[in-house]
């Protein structure tokens, strides 16, 4: 038990920002409904219902995969970017149906992921190619004078 509480310390400013965007995605995909359900409106009542559930998700899978945090990350993202897409252009047809909207999320996080490393890649490049020693090697050079 003491294992899973230093793993939930040491990932909680992650936990927090998941929260967030999980808590913000499922008010902006519920926001066109106009409801009250337990006292609060239908939009809280998901985004609640969303954040308590990604979290835990990701508290999961964070410990026992530990190497799929970035995944994690992405996807959170990418689900609320869907949101916002959903609500913006009021398709909430495309929203109802899960598969649909679970691989729109989860490909839209693998893009993400392949977009960044992209980054890091070129980034690289650029900075060995703008060292201003990129043209010199470090070692010593014999230098062989032509024999007269």
């Amino acid at each position: 038990m003491k294992r899973i509480v230093e793993h939930l310390n040491r990932e909680k400013r992650r936990l927090y920002s998941i929260a967030f965007l999980a808590f913000s995605a499922g008010c902006v995909l519920y926001s066109h409904v106009d409801a009250t359900r337990l006292g609060l409106p239908l939009p809280v009542l998901a985004g609640f219902i969303y954040m308590g559930l990604i979290v835990c998700a990701s508290a999961i899978t964070s410990y026992f995969l530990p190497k799929l945090t970035r995944v994690t990350d992405a996807v959170a993202v990418t689900r609320l970017g869907f949101a916002l897409w959903i609500a913006s252009t009021q398709n909430y047809e495309l929203a109802a149906s899960p598969m649909i909207g679970a691989t729109i999320v989860v490909g839209g996080a693998a893009i993400l992921l392949q977009v960044r490393s992209w980054v890091q890649v070129a980034h690289q490049n650029v900075l060995e190619t703008m060292s201003p020693n990129f043209a010199f090697d470090a070692s010593p050079q014999r230098i062989k004078l032509p024999v007269t």
